[in-house]
């Protein structure tokens, strides 16, 4: 059976195995700090007790307690301040016992956010300290009050910073959400536009071949039944990332070439020219690549036309990564309008790591659809 003093030893070692090694140092130099300067401090009080092993232990306390601020606010300010007003109610000569006290009304105000448990703590802190400066043969009020004032001020500055600090630590993890939302909207865009487009090509097919050669109008069938199937498990590889972060697997360039066949699977002519030769690609550039490569060929199944002739251009230029998906379809009339979601969010993409991205249409016929990226990593 576990004795209560070896429980108490446990907690006490774990409770040190949790201060961070910076609050540590400055506990210790602040106690370091405040027991020299006490030291010498009756130079210029002479009517002040001498300092005593007692005193100094006292403004050790004081000190070390803001050691355990983090993990333990109520207790480093109770002990900060408790020691504090016991030192000056003991007419130990020295100032610098402020500096902890005033430490630990700062750890109580930063650290407990809940105004209905620090204030009440605070107030009843500050009248601690403020007693404890008038000596009880005296009450200089006016010292009371100074001190009062102070411990008033500090407490709404330290609140104030510490509200600040809150909303905007609240505001970054919400745009950290808004951001991973939009991340996984774009993978969807990118998975279902380009299935959904296979599938409607291969529907098409299958519809126009069903009575007159119903093997191929077969064949179609079982295209649209892979092309789900690969759809779905992206789908839940993209989905999956915000039960499980840092799990999903992003396609890269090396399933570029799964992309053609798929593509080519759908109808459509594509003839492509993967030019890396052996080129190291980061995992974020060629998830981008695929992407960028994926929506140009769902764009040329949508809107290009029937019979139209796909050309798909990769290769390493210096330190960037060059994509090229040019097609002949029909080219649009008159001024091309605003971009769709898919090329918008591309483009978003694009820019997100530092590349650069342009779509248009060709002279004459055809669209064409020119990306760089650097191939160091995000900008």
């Amino acid at each position: 059976m576990t004795k209560p003093a070896d429980r108490a030893a446990g907690s006490a070692g774990l409770l040190m195995r949790a201060l961070p090694g910076l609050d540590v140092a400055a506990a210790v130099m602040l106690s370091a700090f405040m027991v020299a300067v006490s030291a010498e401090a009756r130079i210029v009080q002479p009517e002040a007790r001498p300092m005593t092993a007692l005193g100094a232990a006292l403004l050790v306390l004081s000190g070390s307690a803001l050691a355990a601020r983090r993990v333990a606010p109520l207790l480093s300010f109770s002990l900060a301040v408790g020691a504090a007003a016991a030192f000056l109610g003991m007419r130990f000569a020295g100032w610098p016992v402020y500096l902890g006290a005033f430490a630990g009304l700062g750890v109580l105000v930063s650290q407990v956010s809940r105004a209905r448990v620090w204030v009440p703590l605070a107030a009843v802190g500050g009248g601690a300290i403020a007693v404890a400066t008038g000596p009880p043969e005296g009450w200089h009020l006016g010292r009371m009050l100074a001190v009062a004032g102070a411990w008033t001020v500090v407490a709404v500055v330290a609140a104030r910073w510490a509200h600040t600090r809150r909303r905007l630590a609240e505001q970054e993890a919400e745009a950290r959400v808004v951001r991973e939302r939009l991340r996984i909207a774009r993978e969807l865009h990118d998975v279902l536009s380009h299935s959904l487009a296979s599938i409607s090509l291969q529907a098409g097919v299958g519809l126009h071949l069903v009575d007159r050669q119903p093997e191929q109008a077969r064949e179609a069938l079982r295209g649209i039944r892979q092309i789900s199937t690969d759809a779905l498990a992206q789908a839940r590889a993209a989905l999956a990332v915000v039960r499980q972060p840092g799990e999903e697997a992003a396609p890269g360039v090396a399933d570029l070439e799964a992309l053609l066949v798929s593509a080519r699977a759908s109808g459509l002519s594509v003839e492509a020219d993967i030019a890396l030769d052996g080129l190291a690609v980061p995992d974020a550039i060629g998830s981008v690549a695929y992407r960028v490569v994926q929506e140009a060929l769902t764009n040329v199944m949508r809107h290009a036309g029937n019979g139209v002739h796909a050309r798909v251009h990769l290769r390493g230029v210096d330190d960037w990564l060059e994509i090229d998906v040019t097609d002949d379809g029909v080219a649009a009339s008159g001024p091309v309008g605003a971009p769709g979601h898919g090329l918008r969010g591309m483009s978003e993409r694009v820019r997100a790591i530092g590349g650069e991205m342009r779509a248009g249409a060709e002279t004459g016929a055809g669209f064409a659809l020119h990306a760089r990226l650097p191939l160091g990593g995000a900008a």
